[in-house]
């Protein structure tokens, strides 16, 4: 039944959006009324008329396409024939004009607290004040917060919730010092957290909550039960999803004591903790293990606002930092992650050209050096370690790859992804693999070709599946991070009036980092990313799609009340021209001047359209870095 799952999705989606852009509608529709001007149409839907009817002066109309709705005023065009009827637009004064302009922004504001309210009585996945993978802010902080910390104040304000610390920390002006105030090992300690872009504020809880476990398995019949998260491992903190892989994968043949977490629903309640001690069985896989060594130091893409950004370009070869010579990916990133606020000397390749720079790393979320790059694929065996696997197999530094499995063509380390041919490293199964490849190698002055087995290799460890643990390949596999919280109806109204609030408050500060620099503008998203969002929204809980919803309303009244000509803002600032000009008893700016206002908001729409639909296809094409 996925597709009635996915199906209905998709109607939330349509209708979700669909009702946010009529209700702005309405707004106008209704303050056009009040004042006194004909509306002509008014429209549920754009296209053809599936349905309509004529009440008064008013067609109306419900459309093929559901994503919203339009108001056609009497003259409100300049293709309108104005006759100067007191119903007219044109024909009410600047006050009434603004009323009805800003109408359908307002309806957005007021709309928000509703569905903000809707949203924490439906209960929605939040995130807990649990830290359990930092942003890169939180490890630049004066002292670094870690693992584990519970995130209770910042600048005076009580935080519950991630999500709540990263919009309070949005709000700060970049560069800001804000202090936090977080608990750890049961004692409330202070830090300082250097406000920065908002991709900088990337703080996610612990990722260790477990798939609901199988009843005829071992894990299920000690008491664990889906959502319950993996704390400790033989007596070690657990945070993170990699980490308990990790521990447990380590334990074929062992018994293994697990601290378990159980966090109350209504987060009324610190989490409860119990022990379970599990004997988990011993499975054979067979790899071919992934090496940095073996990759080029060549760059595969450049993160803005970074170190390396406007300096470094993909395609570049990194040949040396400061007097060592980079061979590697893997030696490349030796040196950057331990130069942590340190003047670095790159020397590239670029084309036929050899470049410098200097580059100062930053401190990553995991506090190492890093300079904002991701490396690409080759077809060169950059460096192969003498004692590792791939000289086992019998390859050797600066050979090149020339098919893989009887495939050549565009070949690389990763494989030929556009023919689905696999790459000749991460290789994991549970039956023995071998991938015939193809290379040439260097002998004195001439270039010989060689035909290489890469055989898997044998590895022994811990049968999760056999457990109850839920696996892919045999790994972990965790469950939504994002623990299900509802709120009692006094404080989800409490918490859902001061929503819109904060939400407002945040989008006007994002727009002035925007103007400033501050943020980048490759976060924002067009109508593509928003309908992504709020199908995966909605995929993930009906609380938590609501909520979104409150957040475009205010950020739909918030865009059209920006003075850019077309949108009711820049409406309102030809308005305001009016009003000047008659001050000084001058007549209201001509047809001429008022069309080519509003061409130059339409070349701005038509601009940032384009842009924000590159952002957003972009995201869907970007499988991260390198």
């Amino acid at each position: 039944m996925t597709w009635l799952g996915n199906g209905w999705n998709v109607v939330l989606v349509v209708v979700g959006l669909g009702m946010i852009i009529f209700l702005h509608e309405l707004g106008h529709f209704l303050m056009a009324k009040k004042n006194g001007v004909r509306v002509e149409i008014f429209s549920l839907g754009f296209g053809q008329a599936i349905f309509k009817f004529r009440r008064g002066e008013t067609e109306y109309r419900i459309a093929w396409l559901p994503l919203g709705g339009y108001v056609k005023m009497a003259g409100e065009t300049l293709m309108d024939e104005r006759k100067g009827e007191p119903f007219e637009l044109t024909s009410k004064t600047p006050w009434q004009r603004f009323q009805i302009f800003v109408a359908g922004a307002v309806m957005n504001l007021i709309i928000a607290f509703p569905i903000a309210i809707l949203s924490y009585v439906v209960g929605k996945c939040e995130a807990p004040n649990v830290i359990g993978t930092l942003s890169i802010a939180d490890a630049q902080a004066d002292p670094p917060l870690q693992s584990g910390d519970v995130v209770v104040e910042v600048d005076g304000r009580k935080i519950d919730s991630l999500d709540k610390y990263r919009i309070e920390m949005i709000r700060h002006a970049s560069g800001t010092l804000v202090p936090v105030s977080f608990v750890r090992n049961g004692e409330q300690k202070e830090t300082r957290v250097k406000a920065m872009r908002s991709s900088f504020h990337q703080t996610f809880p612990p990722n260790t909550a477990l798939v609901d476990p199988p009843a005829d398995k071992e894990l299920y019949q000690k008491g664990v039960r889906e959502k319950d998260e993996i704390a400790r491992v033989n007596d070690k903190e657990t945070y993170t999803y990699e980490e308990a892989n990790r521990q447990l994968l380590s334990s074929a043949g062992k018994d293994v004591k697990l601290a378990m977490r159980r966090r109350d629903p209504q987060f009324k309640e610190d989490a409860s903790t119990f022990d379970v001690n599990l004997h988990l069985g011993s499975k054979t896989w067979y790899e071919i293990p992934i090496d940095d060594h073996l990759m080029e130091p060549r760059v595969g893409m450049v993160l803005d606002h970074r170190p390396a950004g406007g300096l470094l370009e993909p395609g570049d070869l990194i040949l040396q930092i400061n007097d060592r010579k980079i061979l590697s990916w893997a030696g490349m990133k030796a040196v950057v992650e331990v130069s942590a606020g340190q003047q670095l000397e790159f020397k590239v390749q670029r084309d036929a050209e050899t470049k410098s720079f200097t580059i100062t790393p930053m401190k990553n979320e995991l506090g190492k050096g890093a300079i904002g790059i991701g490396q690409k694929y080759s077809n060169v065996f950059a460096e192969v370690q003498p004692d590792g696997y791939f000289a086992r197999m019998g390859l050797q530094s600066g050979d090149r790859l020339v098919s893989i499995d009887g495939h050549a063509g565009d070949v690389t380390l990763g494989g030929i992804p556009k023919e689905k041919i696999p790459p000749v490293m991460g290789i994991r199964e549970e039956q023995p693999r071998s991938i015939p490849i193809e290379i040439e190698r260097k002998v004195g002055e001439k270039t010989e070709r060689k035909k290489i087995d890469l055989v898997a290799e044998p590895k022994v460890e811990a049968d999760l599946a056999a457990a109850g643990f839920k696996t892919e390949k045999g790994m972990l596999v965790t469950a939504e991070a994002f623990p299900f919280r509802r709120r009692p109806v006094g404080d989800a109204v409490k918490i859902g009036l001061q929503e819109p609030v904060d939400i407002t408050v945040m989008t006007v500060d994002i727009l002035k980092k925007l103007l400033t620099g501050g943020e980048s503008a490759k976060g924002l998203s067009g109508p593509i990313g928003i309908i992504r969002a709020s199908y995966s929204f909605a995929q993930r809980n009906f609380g938590n799609f609501i909520w979104l919803l409150c957040l475009i309303t205010v950020n739909l009244g918030i865009f059209n009340l920006l003075p850019i000509p077309v949108l009711d803002g820049g409406h309102n600032v030809l308005l305001l021209i009016e009003v000047v000009r008659k001050w000084f008893g001058k007549p209201p700016p001509s047809e001429k001047f008022v069309a080519g206002f509003q061409y130059v908001g339409l070349a701005f729409i038509l601009t940032l359209f384009v842009f924000v639909t590159y952002n957003d296809i972009s995201n869907i094409f970007s499988f991260g870095r390198g």
